[in-house]
């Protein structure tokens, strides 16, 4: 069966060669399937973010809306109530000019 020890040494070293050259296949089959694992990842962060992007842009259209609506709101309540206030304001100042006007002061005279 073995001449020589060098043929049990032929031998060993194929086995060996045999057992790293599967090792091998083995180590790069696992780094695919790490490689495979972060792209799903990486794609799933992509499509999470593009709905957080999706969401943060409806959001900001609404605001804008409602701001926009908001600002013509204001305007106007403030437009009303300041012609509430300056009319309320400007009868009471009326009043009181006219009041003044129809019941003169007494006028001392200085006696020398």
């Amino acid at each position: 069966m073995f001449d020589s020890s060098q043929d049990l040494l032929y031998i060993a070293l194929s086995l060996s060669v045999l057992w790293f050259t599967i090792f091998l296949c083995w180590l790069l089959y696992q780094a695919a399937r790490v490689l495979k694992n972060a792209n799903d990842i990486i794609e799933n962060l992509m499509e999470k973010l593009e709905l957080i992007a999706d969401a943060v842009e409806f959001i900001r259209d609404k605001v804008d809306q409602v701001s926009n609506k908001m600002g013509f709101l204001s305007g106007a309540v403030g437009g009303l109530v300041e012609k509430m206030v300056v009319g309320k304001l400007g009868a009471e100042f009326d009043k009181r000019v006219t009041k003044k006007k129809a019941s003169p002061k007494k006028t001392k005279k200085k006696s020398k």
